[in-house]
């Protein structure tokens, strides 16, 4: 919804009452002993209630450049951009130095 408001100030598009509606489905399958578990998020469903009294076509414009400009959205898109680092106990910790069980 911030990014609704901050590109609407840029766009000029005149908004009135905003309401976001999201579910987010998630599952999660494997072991938690055999260090197997993957969580997904299977689906997130956003319904937006939006009242401008600009042209379709200019708030279709606010909502393209709201999905794209949302940090969040776009990374999701891009899970590589995650990389971990660890210490433990002050010292560089590799997780491939102990596979998990089964798997060494």
């Amino acid at each position: 919804m911030v990014q609704l408001e901050r590109y609407a100030q840029m766009m000029k598009v005149t908004l009135g009452k905003v309401e976001a509606r999201i579910a987010y489905h998630v599952s999660a399958e494997g072991s938690v002993l055999a260090q197997t578990v993957q969580a997904r998020a299977d689906r997130i469903e956003i319904h937006y209630d939006i009242e401008s009294t600009d042209e379709p076509a200019k708030v279709a414009g606010l909502m393209r450049n709201a999905r794209n400009g949302c940090y969040v959205r776009q990374t999701v898109n891009r899970p590589e951009l995650f990389h971990d680092t660890i210490t433990l106990n002050g010292k560089p910790f590799d997780l491939d130095d102990y596979p998990p069980p089964g798997r060494g």
